[in-house]
């Protein structure tokens, strides 16, 4: 199982949280090709040292702690940056360098370690309303 935590890439760039937002106008519930249940916990926005901006786009998947693995909603990720990160973004007129999203098993504190929480996460550059899978 891959685990990954949220706080890794915000302490390895550096950087600022310029913003946060919870779901507001989107759909809090989004259909992904997995078929699991999700729910939108929140949206971040960050200004790393380098001056990137990043979105986050955190969810929570409770079926992750019944054992589902990265292999079985590795499509959700594409499938929520391309169907839901890309438009929110584009009708809120903000610009991001890189979106990232991800799903854990209950919702969990930005930057707080927790043990006993497992979440997924994928990177995506954003070009010309498309999204660019960036490799962890």
């Amino acid at each position: 199982m891959i685990r990954r935590a949220a706080f890794t890439a915000f302490v390895a760039f550096g950087g600022t949280l310029w913003g946060a937002t919870t779901a507001g106008a989107l759909e809090e519930t989004p259909a992904v090709p997995s078929g699991n249940d999700i729910h939108l916990q929140e949206i971040l926005f960050e200004t790393r040292q380098d001056n990137t901006e990043v979105a986050r786009f955190r969810y929570v998947m409770p079926l992750i702690r019944q054992g589902v693995e990265f292999a079985e909603i590795v499509d959700d990720f594409e499938h929520l940056c391309i169907g839901v990160a890309v438009p929110y973004l584009a009708i809120e007129g903000k610009e991001v360098d890189q979106v990232i999203i991800s799903m854990a098993d209950r919702e969990t504190e930005f930057g707080v370690t927790t043990t006993l929480a497992t979440q997924f996460f994928e990177a995506f550059a954003v070009e010309n309303g498309s999204c660019i899978w960036e490799g962890f």
